[in-house]
């Protein structure tokens, strides 16, 4: 009898042991840019270095894209569908000074601060991790005064750590490690100047960001 109760007792352990995902299963790699066409992939081989906020296009949110991996491996049985594949929901962001202290901010902003997004990555393969992009506003427009009176006050660049989180499909929760993003902060430094409204639209999908200008001046074209 006792034989039969340590065998049901090992497979519970078994099964239970395959639910499970260790925490540092998820972690996010880079920062990417939108191709020409406004597009994002994780295939794609460009990387944004740091980024670049310019406060004089008010009402701007500052955009990120991070690039995340899956190291969560399969753990499919005969008897229990897949349950490492992994959908990220959110970011965790915390706006740092250079020197990693956080910063006074006016009453009504919250510090650190969680956005929305939305990925899906699949169990890793063969020791290969799997990637996916995951857009999100990383610094809200609404935080854009704070920011100009750190730039005033001689703070010409912030830091972000951003932490990305998720849940498996068995219902397990997912945090990466921080992601330290560094921003620079400027007014006008992304100005350029373009003929026509139209090439405004067309040049600029994140405007007033990173390595996408804006048009600072519209100038009509030449009658002649």
């Amino acid at each position: 009898m006792s034989r039969f109760i340590l065998v049901a007792t090992l497979m519970a352990v078994t099964v239970a042991g395959c639910n499970r995902f260790p925490d540092n299963g998820l972690q996010i790699v880079a920062n990417l840019p939108p191709d020409d066409g406004c597009l994002l992939s994780a295939d794609q081989e460009s990387r944004l270095l740091r980024g670049r906020y310019d406060l004089s296009y008010a009402g701007a949110d500052y955009v990120i894209a991070p690039l995340l991996q899956s190291f969560l491996i399969s753990n499919a049985l005969e008897f229990q569908g897949e349950q490492g594949n992994l959908q990220v929901t959110n970011f965790d962001i915390t706006l740092l000074l250079p020197d990693g202290t956080i910063p006074t901010l006016p009453d009504g902003l919250v510090n650190p601060y969680r956005v929305d997004t939305s990925a899906v990555l699949p169990v890793s393969e063969g020791g290969t991790p799997s990637e996916d992009v995951a857009a999100a506003i990383g610094i809200p427009a609404s935080y854009q005064d704070a920011l100009r009176g750190l730039l005033a006050g001689g703070q010409s660049s912030i830091l972000l750590d951003i932490r990305a989180g998720g849940t498996t499909a068995g219902g397990f929760s997912q945090r990466s490690g921080p992601f330290l993003w560094p921003v620079d902060l400027c007014e006008g430094c992304l100005g350029v100047v373009c003929e026509t409204a139209d090439e405004l639209n067309e040049t600029s999908c994140l405007k007033g960001q990173d390595i996408w200008p804006y048009c600072a001046v519209i100038i009509p074209p030449d009658a002649t």
